[in-house]
């Protein structure tokens, strides 16, 4: 009896500090430089994730060359983005010993986010309205465990802008970096 009751303690300890290879799924708030909302991280199998997110913040034009917006004195615009993400080193983790919670690893993925113009439009001459963008990027990045519920992720790519109100194109270098907080 002794050695059933030691086998599960043993148990119980491996599965409480072993290291999880299949993704989650992760309800969470997210901020960054140029915006805040709330996203909702969907494994698809072992390897692919679905990351959906609505927000408001800053936002971009492409009447006079590729130009993003962060805003603080002035109204925000929408955003609806959809990011596929492929993991490609959860295995290696996990033999390595690291950190696989929160969806923790490196992963190369497909973005494609829409921003809305401004809500509204202040009587500022001197504030430019924002327009109706749709943004596709290929990037490589990383999500990391920052401990509790908090997450950092970083991604570093290359974008594809369509300017709905200018009818213009532009190409550009994507960089992204936000922190979130895992409700649930």
């Amino acid at each position: 009896m002794k050695k059933i009751i030691y086998l599960f303690a043993l148990l119980f300890v491996h599965n409480l500090f072993s290291q999880d290879e299949s993704l989650d799924n992760q309800f969470k708030v997210e901020f960054n430089f140029i915006s805040t909302g709330i996203s909702y991280e969907m494994p698809i199998n072992d390897s692919f994730l679905l990351d959906l997110s609505l927000g408001i913040g800053g936002g971009y034009r492409l009447n006079s060359g590729f130009t993003g917006e962060w805003i603080l004195n002035s109204p925000p615009a929408g955003f609806g983005k959809a990011e596929l993400k492929y993991y490609y080193n959860r295995e290696k983790r996990v033999k390595k010993g690291k950190n696989n919670i929160n969806n923790a690893g490196n992963y190369i993925a497909f973005q494609t986010k829409y921003n809305t113009e401004r809500f509204s439009m202040p009587n500022d001459i001197n504030i430019e309205p924002l327009n109706k963008v749709l943004l596709n990027e290929i990037h490589w990045g990383l999500q990391r465990s920052l401990g509790g519920n908090w997450l950092f992720n970083f991604h570093l790519g290359l974008g594809f802008a369509r300017d709905f109100d200018f009818s213009e194109n532009s190409v550009y270098p994507a960089l992204g970096i936000k922190f979130s907080y895992k409700l649930f």
